[in-house]
């Protein structure tokens, strides 16, 4: 294939040299669909030294073929012999990668992407599945060429019972449960957009290491390097990069910076001030980036900050990100958020918990083919144990912070109202006695942070905070 593996411990790596943009988006799609990676990590192991044009077709090609996959499928069924179901998965892969470029990157010679694709086909199956993927991609090239190939009308002002469903699910390429749901959750025009969010790459955004001389002074060393960034919108004393890529950049390995979400930014500050001999416990910290946000903005004489999670991988990647930002004050244990395996009591815990992840499929894409309906129920239930167990090693005028990166219901003030229905002990203290200026119109009536995609330009994210009445 004369491509780069994205999983290179399994495959060898060529020279950059050799780095095939779509052979090495084909590679990692096919992983994704197989479930056996995230787009986001496979294509942040593409070495640095490919040029840099490259990994943005590359990155491109993976994030469209997963954003707009219905769109491409219902082109390929409509000009197919067979049912896409019986189609060999790499070769699909191939045909919705040809498709992408033909339909959605106009300044790529639709014969490069046609011939790429039956090249890769050959490689990977041989000339019987090559001669197929030609002569489909070759009846989609004639069904666009003959003006066969559109999008569904929008419906009228009173559409019929599903007709709107339909038309969403099929235009900003959704399953149609998640179009059902968030169009019960925030009605038509607003579901609208949040989709169209979703479908839009979301910003890369980096954290200053509190140790470092500010957002203005990293803002010029990373120019310095050919990174481009600006001032966060949201959130003061963050940078938004404009263009380059900072994670190969001199300043990330010397932890002159963490790249991390606004909205991931400001539920970490829920749980500040920390007073000095007051604990701290994140119940699901891996990789890391709350945590050692709040270890970095903490007093020196603070008590015990502890990392924990279920995964020693992911703790792994902690102990890393906490070495490259000279954060030693941390604390890593390994244990299961249900069982947790300390008795202390602590003055502030994070509870950022497992979950269905709608809140960030701009930068997962793939998370809308992944989940189901009965996903969300086994992660509120989940939720429940977590919020349980987290509750009993609060301190009593302690804060416990719950956060998920959902916009379902079910998953955030839900579990909030059972929690506390289960614990008489507890109470909600609205966010925005803790946020500063503008960061409080992130908050809503009931005191919840929420954050949107499509209002904020930012990950969706819910988070409450909870307080445990001193003991008289």
């Amino acid at each position: 294939m004369g491509g780069w593996s994205a999983w290179g411990m399994i495959l060898p790596r060529p020279p950059a040299s050799r780095f095939n943009a779509r052979s090495t988006a084909a590679e990692i799609l096919d992983r994704v669909e197989a479930g056996r990676g995230h787009s986001n990590a496979l294509l942040a192991a593409i070495p640095p030294a490919v040029d840099d044009r490259e990994r943005a077709l590359t990155t491109e090609i993976v994030y469209g073929v997963l954003r707009r996959r219905r769109v491409l499928d219902a082109l390929l069924a409509g000009v197919s012999s067979r049912p896409l179901t019986e189609i060999d998965a790499p070769v699909l892969t191939a045909l919705r990668v040809a498709i992408y470029q033909i339909l959605f990157l106009t300044r790529v010679p639709r014969s490069a992407a046609v011939n790429e694709a039956v090249s890769l086909v050959r490689a990977r199956r041989g000339q019987a599945p090559a001669a197929f993927a030609n002569a489909v991609l070759r009846a989609a090239c004639r069904a666009i060429d003959e003006g066969r190939v559109s999008p569904p009308e929008r419906p009228g002002p009173d559409p019929q019972p599903g007709e709107l469903v339909a038309y969403l699910e099929s235009t900003q390429s959704f399953p149609r449960f998640l179009v059902e749901r968030f169009l019960e959750q925030f009605g038509a025009s607003e579901c609208e957009a949040l989709l169209k969010a979703f479908n839009r790459p979301a910003p890369i955004v980096l954290r200053p290491a509190r140790r470092g001389e500010g957002a203005d002074a990293l803002a010029g060393a990373l120019a310095r390097e050919g990174i481009t960034t600006i001032a966060s919108p949201v959130l003061e004393g963050a940078l938004r990069v404009v263009r380059g890529s900072p994670q190969h950049s001199a300043l990330f390995r010397g932890g002159g910076f963490y790249i991390q979400d606004e909205a991931s930014q400001i539920v970490a500050r829920l749980l500040l001030p920390l007073s000095a001999g007051e604990n701290l416990i994140d119940l699901c910290a891996a990789p890391g980036g709350k945590v050692l946000a709040l270890a970095e903005s903490l007093p020196t004489e603070a008590g015990i900050v502890i990392a924990a999670d279920v995964s020693l991988t992911r703790l792994k990647s902690l102990s890393l990100n906490a070495h490259r930002m000279g954060v030693d004050s941390i604390l890593a244990v390994a244990m299961d958020v249900t069982r947790p395996a300390v008795r202390a009591r602590f003055h502030r815990i994070l509870l950022d918990a497992p979950c269905s992840g709608t809140g960030i499929i701009r930068r997962h894409p793939e998370i809308r083919w992944r989940r189901s309906a009965d996903d969300i129920e086994r992660f509120a239930r989940l939720q429940d144990e977590a919020l349980l167990a987290a509750s009993e090693l609060l301190a009593p005028g302690g804060r416990l912070v719950y956060a998920v990166c959902s916009l379902e219901p079910e998953e955030g003030p839900d579990r909030v109202a059972a929690l506390l229905r289960a614990r008489r002990q507890l109470t909600v203290v609205d966010a925005r006695s803790l946020l500063t200026g503008t960061l409080r119109r992130l908050v809503d009536e009931s005191g919840y942070l929420r954050t949107l995609p499509h209002r904020d330009d930012l990950d969706g994210f819910f988070a409450a905070v909870i307080v445990r009445s001193p003991e008289p």
